[in-house]
């Protein structure tokens, strides 16, 4: 709480959205149960293998995140990062804010470059940090319910430089391709994203992200920009997305 206190304080010239929404997406009974059944399908493929890239005593694998080299299934959570022999003997801040930019990336920190807004009416960011699997996980044609709300959000933004769309999980970046909506992977955190809102010359913002994000601390700094808040009850599901179509066009008008 005190780097964000601190972040609030120190920062006061940044500019912030004119007007700020936060989505907290949860998972509705049907989608649990069709994830329950594709894990169940993937666990029991013996000849799927995860990509390991060594990130200290531990593997990383960008499309699940890290695991144990002698349990590819068992993935590391994010809060027991700081825990972990091998990767930050001195003391890991997953917060950071401040990375040294003469890195290009790292998997942890991620890139420190400001927002850039240009002259859109709305800015939509999509979470495709590895949590949302969970709660919007890819099917077997590439598809989820992030990208087909923007596919249909854009088909009535697309006049005019109406709409910018952008994806987050360790950084943030405007999207390319619609497809990146569905990957699922990195990290992400609260600290980062209040960065990046702070620093945001956006008109409009909206945020999809999940429920898991809907901290004490996220809440306490966006009732200060007098954010509206959806799905903070557990009541927004990927699925009820599309019926939230006409809603976002309206704010692209």
């Amino acid at each position: 709480m005190l780097h964000i206190l601190l972040l609030l304080i120190c920062t006061p010239l940044l500019a912030a959205p004119q007007s700020l929404e936060v989505w907290f997406l949860s998972q509705d009974k049907k989608t649990a149960v069709i994830k329950q059944t594709e894990d169940h399908f993937i666990f029991s493929l013996p000849t799927v293998s995860r990509q390991c890239d060594p990130v200290g005593d531990y593997c990383f694998d960008p499309q699940y995140g890290l695991y144990k080299p002698d349990n590819e299934w068992e993935a590391v959570h994010l809060d027991d990062t700081d825990k972990l022999p091998g990767i930050a003997p001195t003391g890991f801040d997953r917060d950071l804010i401040d990375c040294d930019k003469k890195n290009g990336f790292d998997i942890f920190c991620g890139k420190a470059s400001p927002v850039k807004a240009p002259q859109f009416e709305l800015e939509v960011w999509i979470d495709t940090s590895g949590s949302m699997r969970e709660f919007d996980f890819t099917d077997e044609h590439g598809g989820c319910y992030r990208k087909s709300l923007i596919t249909r959000l854009d088909d009535q933004c697309r006049f005019g430089k109406k709409l910018n769309v952008m994806m987050f999980d360790t950084s943030i970046k405007e999207v390319g391709s619609f497809d990146s909506l569905c990957i699922n992977n990195g990290l992400n955190s609260t600290a980062r994203m209040i960065d990046w809102i702070e620093r945001s010359d956006a008109k409009k913002v909206v945020i999809i992200t999940d429920i898991n994000e809907y901290t004490k601390e996220f809440s306490d700094y966006l009732s200060t920009k007098n954010a509206k808040l959806r799905g903070e009850k557990g009541d927004l599901s990927a699925r009820s997305l599309l019926s939230e179509v006409s809603t976002l066009a309206r704010m692209c008008k």
